[in-house]
């Protein structure tokens, strides 16, 4: 991916909290994008956590499962009076958030609110991911499964290392 491409922060000097809410039965890893595009780890949230994070407008933000690092889906929710019934909005990408204006609710300013939703996954992937959280690498190679299966559950996880910053910028 080109540089200019890549998902990065901007300068912005309107301040925002975000509550992300894991609403999801994995652990998730919230990840900054910083200003050069690389991935800034800044918190972990637990199946049905949450966790408020002070940011500003145009810092993009993503949530990934802390086991196999697939971005898990994410969604701005406001709650709409009189009935406080739950209202979702898509965002544009679903794995990236970036926080703009218009998620910014008149009833609470300076707050966004993000829910943390699992990610669809093929069936071979869940029970791929099930596999290694579940048995140790020595295990697996014990397993009556053929070699090419073996050799895919032992493969190490795609973590973008390369794209991970070693500390906050």
């Amino acid at each position: 991916m080109n540089n200019d491409q890549r998902v990065r922060s901007r300068n912005d000097d309107i301040p925002v909290t975000i509550n992300f809410i894991n609403e999801s039965s994995w652990k998730a890893l919230l990840l900054w994008c910083d200003y050069e595009g690389r991935r800034v780890l800044y918190a972990s949230i637990g199946a049905g956590r949450s966790c408020s994070l002070f940011s500003f407008l145009t810092h993009p933000w993503l949530a990934v499962d802390s086991t196999s690092f697939y971005p898990m889906p994410l969604h701005v929710t406001t709650r709409k009076e009189p009935s406080n019934a739950l209202d979702i909005t898509p965002i544009d990408s679903p794995s990236v958030f970036t926080p703009i204006e218009q998620y910014i609710s008149p009833q609470t300013p300076g707050l966004i609110c993000v829910s943390i939703q699992l990610p669809v996954l093929s069936l071979a992937e869940l029970c791929k991911r099930r596999v290694q959280t579940v048995y140790a690498p020595e295990h697996i190679r014990q397993l009556d499964l053929p070699h090419f299966l073996i050799n895919s559950l032992l493969r190490p996880l795609a973590v973008p290392w390369d794209r991970l910053a070693t500390n906050r910028s």
